[in-house]
């Protein structure tokens, strides 16, 4: 074999890899996934009082090696309110993000309930309990607390930040004794990734293997979140909660949203989701039920982060964010602008 046939015949077999690797790739970001999600609504317990020990003892079942901010919480008072607010955190954060907000509207006079989503709140920070993170997990432990915070109260309002903005927005979707449901900065997909590609990259991302990622590459564990924030994330968690969204999306455009209000907060300085193709899902949900969909965006100029709500967040802008944001939550409307 001359040297310029072993050249051809290395080619061709290069070629003929590549083209396999190719043909795979797009076989797994095309093959559909079957997903189911399901979070029924289960009655509280007749009282108060019941309804507050059935709730201590959900909170009480949490893994031992959480942090302090790890844990969840509830600001009650000692009757029934008007209005109750149900926080879940963003991705590798904790109940303690919702913490300062939390306590400003139980002292407004409301029952406030702060959720731990699976895998998080640890102490140990470098964990990889987040690799096991499923969408439909995430949707049990905000319904585990959300069915419970139906005897806390008249009105419950349900409130996700960006990831779990996805959770909230099936809440919108699927369940009519939500009242209120709030999302924050919601992820449905990373910045820039047009609306034809998040299908496919969600469904390429959950097949491949799960890959924990550096929030900040250089940095590492030094990336200068909050204390309690995980410094890395897996890719598996992303790709789950985009088919999540994805859910969404197609509910959305064939029946109206279930709950009696949606309000969607986004920052125009976000530089984490993709705020195109949240403002497609309010055009849908719009397109059925007008009245009943609220959009407010913080403007580029003010610099408002994406996690407009963490106090411990080195860009923190709470003293601008949380007056505007209290008297919506408490409003269920944008502001006049």
């Amino acid at each position: 074999m001359t040297t310029r046939t072993k050249r051809s015949f290395f080619f061709k077999v290069a070629a003929s890899a590549i083209t396999l690797v190719l043909a795979v790739l797009l076989a797994l970001a095309l093959l559909p996934i079957n997903g189911h999600y399901s979070a029924p609504f289960n009655p509280p317990p007749p009282d108060y009082q019941a309804t507050r020990a059935a709730l201590d003892k959900l909170f009480a079942s949490v893994p031992p090696t959480l942090s302090p901010e790890g844990h969840p919480r509830a600001f009650l008072h000692d009757q029934p309110t008007d209005h109750v607010f149900v926080f879940l955190h963003g991705l590798t954060s904790a109940p303690e993000q919702f913490d300062a907000l939390g306590r400003q509207l139980f002292e407004r006079g409301h029952n406030v309930v702060i959720v731990l989503s699976p895998g998080h709140g640890e102490s140990n920070l470098m964990t990889d309990k987040l690799g096991s993170l499923t969408a439909q997990g995430m949707l049990d432990a905000a319904n585990n607390a959300l069915n419970l915070s139906h005897g806390l109260g008249r009105d419950v309002t349900l409130v996700g930040l960006s990831i779990n903005g996805a959770t909230a927005a099936w809440f919108a979707q699927n369940r009519p004794d939500v009242n209120h449901v709030v999302l924050l900065s919601p992820f449905f997909a990373p910045l820039g990734l047009p609306q034809w590609a998040v299908s496919p990259l969600s469904h390429l991302v959950v097949r491949l293997p799960n890959t924990f990622l550096w929030w900040d590459p250089r940095k590492k564990e030094a990336f200068g979140g909050p204390p309690y924030t995980y410094p890395r994330f897996p890719t598996h968690s992303i790709g789950r909660m985009m088919l999540l969204g994805e859910d969404v999306f197609r509910a959305a455009k064939e029946a109206p949203s279930a709950s009696q209000s949606i309000l969607v907060v986004t920052t125009a300085s976000d530089i984490a989701v993709n705020n195109t193709l949240t403002a497609r899902l309010v055009e849908n949900w719009r397109s059925f039920r007008p009245e009943a969909i609220s959009a407010y965006q913080f403007p580029r100029d003010e610099r408002v982060p994406h996690d407009f709500i963490d106090p411990h967040q080195s860009n923190q802008l709470i003293s601008l964010v949380y007056p505007r944001l209290i008297e919506m939550l408490e409003t269920g409307k944008t502001l006049q602008k």
